[in-house]
């Protein structure tokens, strides 16, 4: 029987089937070939031998269907596996979709705002540029009119010197035209009251002047004052704006009492000239009389 059997040779697809078979069926098989060994040995009794498996096909079918239930049973967990993973990985594209829609929207967010902010600090320089170019035109045209004040104020103090020059020919020619004692007196008088004249005049010159400045002074300061009124500034511009109008109020202050200083000096001058030749003139006219 031994020879018998490793003299079998078995075919090639009996060979793929036994190695494809589950291990439950070949050991079943194998022990049915070994009890069949065992009962064909001569010192085994026929009578009372009882194969390990009552019914092998039974047995075997039952084997190949918990085989397939246990298949069927893996196989399920491995799609449910499969199927989870699949959620798992879909769930994950869709946050990452979603998160990088949200970044691009945070980044949206974030350019929109630095070209707010961008577009707000041109704005602000602008209106700023613009502001100070009001204030340097308030300033030059304030300027303007001081100037034009003081050359008014210089052509007057120069035809007030023409009119007074002229008036002392006129009294040294009545001088010497008349008697000495009395046309001395005269002369005195006229000149003392063409010198209060033209005092007088100087005086009321300058008065309107003073006037003139103040009413310019009122002016810009209205319209500076109406100009603060509207518009809301920073502490920066307010006190930009104070020092511009403490330095207007130093240049008027300045220009007026250099204007004083020069009507007063040409007032001493004229009236010390006047005095001197009038002291002069009589002091000849005694001593050819």
């Amino acid at each position: 029987m031994d020879d018998t059997m490793s003299s079998y040779s078995f075919s090639h697809q009996f060979y793929q089937r036994w190695t494809c078979a589950p291990e439950p069926i070949r050991a079943a098989i194998t022990q049915e070939l070994k009890d069949i060994t065992t009962l064909l040995q001569n010192d085994t009794p026929f009578e009372n031998f009882v194969f390990n498996t009552h019914d092998l096909d039974a047995h075997i079918d039952e084997l190949y269907e918990n085989h397939e239930a246990e298949q069927a049973i893996a196989k399920a967990i491995t799609d449910k596996k499969a199927e989870d993973q699949a959620i798992a990985e879909k769930q994950q594209q869709e946050e990452q979709r979603l998160k990088a829609a949200e970044d691009a929207r945070l980044k949206e967010n974030a350019k929109l705002k630095e070209e707010t902010k961008l577009r707000e600090a041109a704005d602000t320089a602008q209106k700023e540029q613009q502001k100070n170019e009001k204030i340097a035109t308030e300033n030059n045209s304030i300027a303007q009119k001081t100037t034009a004040m003081d050359a008014n104020d210089a052509s007057s103090i120069e035809s007030l010197s023409i009119d007074t020059n002229v008036a002392k020919s006129q009294n040294v020619e009545t001088t010497d035209a008349t008697k000495p004692n009395a046309d001395n007196n005269f002369a005195k008088s006229s000149d003392n009251k063409t010198i209060s004249e033209h005092a007088h005049v100087a005086n009321g010159k300058n008065n309107n002047d003073d006037h003139s400045v103040k009413a310019v002074n009122d002016k810009a300061s209205a319209a500076i004052k109406l100009a603060l009124k509207d518009a809301k500034l920073s502490s920066t511009h307010q006190e930009l704006i104070r020092e511009l109008e403490m330095q207007i109020d130093d240049y008027l202050s300045e220009q007026m009492m250099l204007m004083s200083e020069n009507l007063k000096s040409w007032l001493r001058a004229e009236v010390t000239q006047n005095l001197s030749e009038d002291t002069a003139a009589t002091n000849k006219e005694q001593r050819k009389s």
